[in-house]
């Protein structure tokens, strides 16, 4: 998952078809359905918003992606007037004055990746950009994790002198999370957002007045395992290898890239959470999974040897082929 990243040449096409997006989206409202495109945090977000009255459904669907803006703002990395590439830019320089909202998503991240036992860590910035340059064949040892790189003292933010904070795993959740907050207080009917297909978010029912149904990918090339209908965050993360512009996934405990094929998917009301589990997921694998449900997260993991499911998950899917089989976590082949 890609939180505020430069574009790349397929993000640069991504920019150039959102331009098409805003210009068909723009101020459209069929009947009481609205839609708003934009391109943030490095991908597409696309916002569909469902009501009875066209004018709070337009005003709603603009509403998400200012929102998305904003932390897009405070969470980037890649822009000098980002506020945590400001914070990275003063790693090691004592105590740093930052806004409540940046203290907020980095106590979540804090949170987050005690609630993983490391297997999620924004901490990891640096060696997800050391694997996807060309240097990415030499290994590097782990970095300190999350809790000694960062403190929060007040208003105030230290981080250790070499450190960089990549909100990657966790920044679209962040955007969705507080989207989220404000549309369930208007009066809709519902609501749903995708942010490239990685990091979604439901809420109530379509213009028809079904449930919002998700296709849940596999590992292979149009592969779908199945669909769920949505009320909350879904998040999708797969394995990359070293070299990839996006970026591998690293294993926080052991500093090398998670080479292993693996694609995980995690419901939860929170999208934070969702798309930190389903990042967690790619370093721990299947064993991760019995982990989760005790979180109030549900969710799969898909690799070539078969899918493992949440029994949670299990019952909410509606699988593509009832045929397939589908293990419990814990059991094996």
């Amino acid at each position: 998952m890609t939180c505020a990243r430069k574009p790349t040449r397929s993000g640069l096409v991504a920019l150039w078809t959102t331009a098409l997006i805003a210009a068909v989206y723009a101020d459209q409202a069929i009947g009481a359905t609205s839609h708003a495109g934009a391109f943030v945090m490095g991908t597409v977000l696309d916002v569909t918003v469902v009501a009875d009255d066209p004018a709070l459904a337009r005003r709603m669907a603009a509403r998400a992606v200012d929102i998305a803006k904003y932390w897009d703002d405070v969470l980037t990395i890649w822009r000098p007037d980002g506020e945590l590439f400001r914070l990275n830019a003063q790693a090691g320089r004592g105590d740093i004055e930052v806004s409540e909202d940046l203290r907020f998503a980095l106590r979540l991240m804090l949170q987050l990746s005690e609630e993983t036992l490391g297997a999620f860590d924004p901490a990891v910035g640096p060696l997800v950009r050391h694997y996807a340059s060309s240097l990415g064949d030499r290994q590097l040892p782990p970095l300190p994790p999350l809790p000694r790189a960062l403190s929060i003292h007040g208003s105030a933010v230290r981080l250790e002198a070499g450190a960089t904070i990549d909100p990657g795993g966790i920044g679209k959740g962040i955007a969705l999370d507080a989207i989220a907050k404000e549309l369930r207080v208007a009066d809709l009917s519902g609501a749903y957002l995708d942010f490239g297909g990685s990091s979604q978010f439901a809420l109530g029912h379509d213009e028809s007045g079904s449930p919002w149904r998700v296709a849940i990918g596999g590992i292979s090339s149009g592969e779908i395992l199945g669909s769920v209908a949505l009320d909350g965050s879904l998040s999708t993360s797969r394995s990359r290898l070293p070299g990839d512009v996006s970026g591998p996934i690293v294993d926080p405990r052991t500093g090398a890239v998670v080479t292993a094929t693996r694609l995980a998917t995690c419901a939860a009301d929170s999208g934070a959470a969702a798309d930190a589990w389903s990042t967690a997921l790619i370093v721990t694998g299947q064993a991760g999974l019995s982990r989760i449900e005790a979180q109030g997260i549900t969710g799969l993991v898909r690799t070539p040897e078969g899918t493992y499911v949440t029994p949670t998950f299990e019952r909410r899917m509606r699988r593509a082929n009832p045929e397939a089989d589908i293990a419990r976590p814990g059991t094996s082949r």
